[in-house]
């Protein structure tokens, strides 16, 4: 068991982008805190708070030990996307500092809110997250193939129109794409394609969840 240090790492979900979908603990631990990591983009998302602020990105790896020196004497929090439990850094963190070192305060997942918005129940759909995995592609193929709804997280490197490519060249056939752009922003796009028509959609965001469902499927 980890030796238990002065102060807990706070990692906080941060939800699918609008600082309006984040819970009210949430918000309290952040403006409480003495430092701050994550990515710019979340980081940007608290201007009036100063807090010492500490970029995520490359250098992930590295910071895991800053972490653990920094919250030996002061309040630290950890800003993830989404939910800290869903394909996210919390993960690293709880690893290195050890259980009871760390609280996790969840978010709203992007998956939970597309889902939501396209007013589907998710209890039984399968996740395949595409951020920095493009080997997953493969895998995301035979998983499209088996179920009648699969969401996709995708990344920079993979775009909308290049998982319904693979889809297509692997055989898949008879499925309803739902692309969820910019989900609780103000700029949420959310459209139904199937794999041919999404050919043509005009989507080149970064900040999207795909939901791939059979017709006929509910």
């Amino acid at each position: 068991m980890a030796k238990k240090l002065a102060n807990n790492v706070a990692i906080i979900g941060c939800g699918p982008g609008a600082i309006s979908h984040m819970t009210l603990r949430a918000l309290k631990c952040i403006q409480e805190a003495d430092v701050i990591v994550g990515s710019r983009r979340l980081l940007n998302l608290f201007p009036e708070v100063r807090a010492e602020k500490l970029v995520l990105g490359r250098n992930y790896r590295p910071l895991l030990t800053k972490i653990g020196r920094l919250r030996a004497r002061k309040k630290v929090v950890v800003l993830v996307s989404g939910d800290p439990g869903f394909f996210s850094y919390a993960r690293l963190v709880v690893t290195r500092l050890g259980k009871e070192n760390c609280d996790v305060i969840p978010g709203i997942s992007s998956i939970q809110l597309a889902f939501a918005s396209i007013k589907l129940h998710w209890c039984d759909a399968r996740f395949v997250s595409l951020h920095g995995r493009k080997t997953e592609l493969d895998n995301l193929v035979e998983v499209v193939k088996t179920h009648d709804k699969v969401a996709v997280l995708n990344d920079t490197s993979i775009s909308p129109k290049l998982v319904c490519h693979a889809l297509k060249k692997g055989g898949v056939k008879g499925k309803k794409v739902y692309l969820c752009e910019n989900l609780s922003l103000d700029n949420e796009n959310i459209k139904e394609y199937d794999l041919t028509s999404i050919s043509k959609a005009n989507s080149n965001n970064n900040m999207n969840v795909m939901i791939f469902v059979s017709e006929g499927f509910n």
